[in-house]
């Protein structure tokens, strides 16, 4: 299988594209920065993912688009510019050199958060109620590739991935600066430690990307929207304090007293993707 892949300098994208080069497949993959093709299997193109990328394009199976902007910046006018007009670029680009299935992968930020005093949990029909930039953009673009898939006759999956932790991740995010703090010795402060989540690590979340690449399996006309969850919530200080043992960290766990709030965010059992 060939491979348009955005986003492969990117924490998943990078899990995604070593675990399909062992699969056998041969991968695009746009890059704004210059890199070598030390892999037979992975051609590195120098230039944004929107560019007219035809012969690449024409010569693709599947579109993986997993590029985007919002978890390591603020900046508003690149999220949208990002998530929305590249990516609605990108995809018509796809349509013109008639490569028409695609596997979008999105972000449960697009449902927001849900305050309540119980468990709740994200079905795939959930009202969407973004609370950032990140998951209207991404939410607006979803709505965008469903228009577009229907309308030229293309297979759009759209995959809602829950949260994601694993080597490689951005060293500001919960996870590696847990790490950073149990291996130093360091006490740890947890923000929202009531918070529940569906925990994923990135290695099980390529697996399942790289099974949605079948569009033979769960077969669907036009488009179709999973979940992407181990499906384990769990209390982000149960979390913290699961790796802080394992890693015998020295430095002690302070809970943030002011967090008395529940905010869930965990998917409905039926919509993850098996």
């Amino acid at each position: 299988m060939k491979i348009f892949l955005t986003g492969a300098s990117g924490f998943i994208g990078k899990n995604f594209y070593k675990l399909a080069i062992k699969k056998g497949c041969f991968i695009y993959a746009p890059t704004r920065k210059r890199k070598k093709n030390n892999n037979n299997n992975i051609k590195w193109l120098k230039g944004d993912f929107d560019l007219d990328w035809k012969k690449e394009l024409r010569n693709s199976d599947i579109l993986v688009h997993l590029a985007a902007s919002g978890l390591s910046t603020t900046d508003a006018k690149d999220i949208y510019d990002t998530n929305i007009f590249k990516s609605i670029n990108l995809l018509k680009n796809a349509i013109k050199y008639k490569c028409k299935k695609w596997l979008i992968i999105s972000t449960s930020c697009e449902y927001g958060s849900i305050k309540k005093n119980k468990l709740t949990k994200f079905t795939k029909k959930t009202n969407r109620i973004p609370e950032d930039d990140y998951g209207l953009s991404k939410a607006i673009f979803t709505d965008s590739c469903i228009d577009l898939a229907k309308k030229f006759n293309c297979k759009a999956r759209i995959m809602r991935v829950f949260p994601v932790y694993g080597p490689g991740e951005n060293q500001k995010r919960l996870y590696p600066s847990m790490l950073r703090a149990a291996i130093r010795g360091d006490n740890f402060f947890i923000k929202n430690p009531f918070e529940t989540r569906d925990f994923t690590h990135v290695k099980f979340v390529s697996k399942i990307l790289f099974d949605a690449m079948n569009f033979n399996k769960k077969r669907f006309k036009s488009h179709q929207i999973w979940h992407v969850s181990e499906n384990k919530p769990e209390l982000i200080k149960s979390f913290v304090k699961k790796y802080w043992k394992a890693y015998n960290a020295k430095g002690k766990l302070i809970l943030n007293k002011k967090s008395n709030v529940i905010f869930d965010h965990i998917s409905d059992k039926k919509s993850v993707w098996k």
